[in-house]
């Protein structure tokens, strides 16, 4: 777990836009003295598929870690976000070996119901190291087309795993700041959502939604808007589970305080999204985009 503040909100506030303001396609990399490694060669022994080819990837996430993590990323094509996209199909590359090695295939998912439209695949990545993405695109119009990309997977996550044990954090709630605007950046803040901490909702064996994010310093158009799907859920669920936004930063003015949560957990970016079981377990993790429909799928199981 890295404790360096300074540098990881560099990483919190220059993670995500990187990738939409470069639009390149980078390997993910955790620590910042790590070069990125472009991949447009190293696939080339997959077929290519015929039809337009100017979509880029943007993998909108991090700490991805052996196993079948969830990978989720936007298709552009330049400056504007690709919203027809019907089928994505992704193959992974181990990069270790030479040529690159096809491993793992199989569909993402596409997310509509979130203000920006993007998918998710769950890649089956049995060894740490670089990993390369091939997904195969089609568009509604039936034209095809190709992007690479690719990911830095670790041994372990540096947040709480699926199935871990989350830390019992003594997050601040309206009990010890009742003023809502030290508590939050939004600028129309739920008060529900600040009414208990992590501790106290493990406790009380209910299933919880915890969101790590800061509504008001995203500086990307799909960051902000997770808090959005967590509220959408509060409304629908009500007392059913736990509801728990937690800000990013402690302190706003004169400069950003990153919050001890964010150490605590591990986190060196956001947003994230925990769903953990009535005993504080890990169910599900969401780094980066949760539309509302995405994170009731993986809540229902949960629910009383």
């Amino acid at each position: 777990m890295r404790t360096n503040q300074p540098k990881q909100q560099r990483l919190i506030h220059s993670y995500l836009s990187v990738f939409l303001i470069m639009l390149a396609i980078l390997l993910v990399a955790c620590d910042k003295n790590d070069e990125p490694t472009p991949v447009e060669s190293v696939l080339d022994s997959a077929t290519p598929v015929t039809g337009v080819t100017e979509i880029q990837v943007a993998v909108v996430s991090d700490d991805f870690a052996v196993g079948a993590p969830r990978v989720p990323f936007i298709l552009y094509n330049g400056p504007n976000r690709v919203s027809d996209a019907r089928q994505v199909q992704v193959t992974a590359f181990d990069l270790a070996q030479q040529p690159p090695k096809a491993g793992w295939s199989g569909a993402a998912t596409g997310y509509g119901d979130y203000s920006v439209p993007y998918w998710v695949a769950y890649p089956e990545l049995p060894r740490a190291g670089n990993w390369g993405l091939l997904a195969q695109i089609t568009l509604a119009d039936g034209r095809t087309t190709q992007a690479q990309f690719a990911i830095a997977v670790l041994d372990e996550p540096q947040a709480p795993a699926i199935g871990e044990a989350v830390p019992l954090s003594e997050n601040r709630t309206l009990a010890t700041k009742p003023d809502i605007k030290q508590l939050t950046s939004a600028f129309e803040p739920n008060p529900a959502l600040y009414q208990m901490t992590v501790r106290e909702a493990v406790a009380n064996e209910r299933p919880s939604v915890v969101v790590f994010s800061t509504p008001g310093f995203c500086q990307t158009a799909f960051c902000a808007p997770v808090l959005g799907s967590a509220e959408t859920l509060l409304s629908e669920l009500g007392d059913r589970a736990n509801f728990i936004h937690i800000e990013v930063y402690k302190e706003f003015n004169p400069e950003l305080v990153l919050a001890d949560e964010m150490v605590e957990w591990g986190f060196t970016s956001e947003p994230w999204t925990y769903l953990l079981d009535d005993e504080g377990r890990v169910a599900a993790r969401f780094g980066g985009p949760v539309s509302p429909r995405e994170l009731r799928t993986a809540l229902e199981p949960l629910l009383p």
